[in-house]
């Protein structure tokens, strides 16, 4: 039940940040600096398609994306920006409330938003890969 309530706080969290992308425009002075941030995600070897994927920074706003049907993903901070506040992050995945989104397997609980994952990327000014190849055992 606990992780439930995990999984649904961070859907709401999710659809908050959804909801606020339109809201401040690419001008904004509050803004921190921003690194690009694309990758894959997989499975087993597999391409892990219709998972959301969360930076959290260790302090500030998060990043997401969501894997389309190769893995692939690039971040984005708010509606016009892409990307990933520079500095270290924590990494989660969670599943699509949304219908039309599906994921292709289901994501292994260790690696679930609210679990300690175990996952960190650092994020630099420029252009930044980061692969995830999740194990279900």
């Amino acid at each position: 039940m606990k992780n439930v309530k995990n999984i649904l706080s961070i859907c709401f969290l999710f659809t908050i940040s959804c909801v606020s992308l339109g809201c401040g425009g690419s001008g904004g002075g509050d803004q921190p600096d921003l690194g690009t941030v694309t990758g894959t995600v997989s499975l087993d070897g597999q391409p892990l398609s219709g998972v959301i994927i969360l930076f959290t920074p260790e302090e500030g706003r998060q990043s997401t994306a969501v894997t389309d049907e190769n893995g692939g993903y690039e971040l984005a901070y708010t509606g016009d920006s892409k990307g990933a506040k520079i500095g270290k992050h924590t990494i989660g995945f969670t599943s699509s409330d949304d219908d039309s989104i599906k994921a292709s397997a289901p994501i292994p609980p260790q690696y679930t938003i609210g679990s300690d994952t175990g996952l960190t990327a650092e994020v630099k000014a420029g252009e930044n890969t980061f692969d995830f190849d999740l194990i279900s055992k």
